[in-house]
């Protein structure tokens, strides 16, 4: 029984210690990481809604957004966001993901869907994505809420164990949005918190999660 229990403990640290390394490679800058893209599997547009325009207003600014990043992405640096030389892509993977959602769903006046979502929304989420044959680490944004009444977005920023949609990290940063026109108005947003992650918090995360 001793050496049952001795076993069962010599296990749950293995599992721990595999864990606590699996984090700790998101903040390590020999690791590759896979930009996969934003996610608005539970969005919500809050305020605004004339100015969205139709559903295919709507699905068209989505994948604009996605695209953006990749097409300025000396403005948009994901890599040196995360301390990263460079990243791979496949925003293919939330583009097809987008593709499927009701988007009209998304808008609400209500100032309560700002920040509705939970670690284990987003659990939810990435365990449903499908990673095709991705392996390593992804890096996902989870958009909670664009929310014009008080001109903030919010969104979850995400690691992933691709093999084992295992969320490795994930944690909300807020950002006012700024620019002319729908795409930059909250694109605005995005870059701002990328702004924020490379200037503080990615330094801040390390520090807290990051383990030799």
């Amino acid at each position: 029984m001793q050496i049952k229990t001795t076993i069962l403990l010599l296990l749950i640290l293995m599992t721990s210690l595999v864990n606590a390394q699996s984090k700790s490679d998101v903040f390590r800058k020999d690791v590759p990481v896979t930009w996969l893209g934003l996610d608005f599997t539970s969005n919500k547009f809050i305020g605004d809604r004339e100015r969205f325009g139709s559903e295919s207003d709507v699905r068209h600014l989505i994948d604009a957004w996605n695209e953006l990043i990749l097409k300025e992405s000396d403005k948009y640096d994901i890599a040196r966001a995360i301390d990263r030389v460079s990243v791979e892509n496949a925003i293919e993977v939330t583009n097809e993901n987008n593709a499927q959602l009701d988007v009209l769903s998304m808008f609400s006046e209500n100032e309560k869907d700002y920040l509705h979502m939970k670690t284990s929304d987003v659990a939810e989420i990435v365990w449903n994505f499908d990673f095709k044959d991705l392996t390593g680490i992804g890096l996902m944004f989870n958009v909670e809420s664009f929310n014009k009444l008080n001109q903030e977005g919010s969104i979850w920023i995400t690691f992933i164990k691709l093999e084992t949609k295992e969320v490795l990290f994930t944690e909300r940063m807020v950002a006012p949005p700024g620019g002319a026109g729908m795409r930059n108005y909250w694109a605005g947003c995005i870059r701002g918190i990328l702004v924020k992650i490379q200037k503080k918090e990615f330094e801040m995360w390390r520090k807290k999660h990051y383990r030799p």
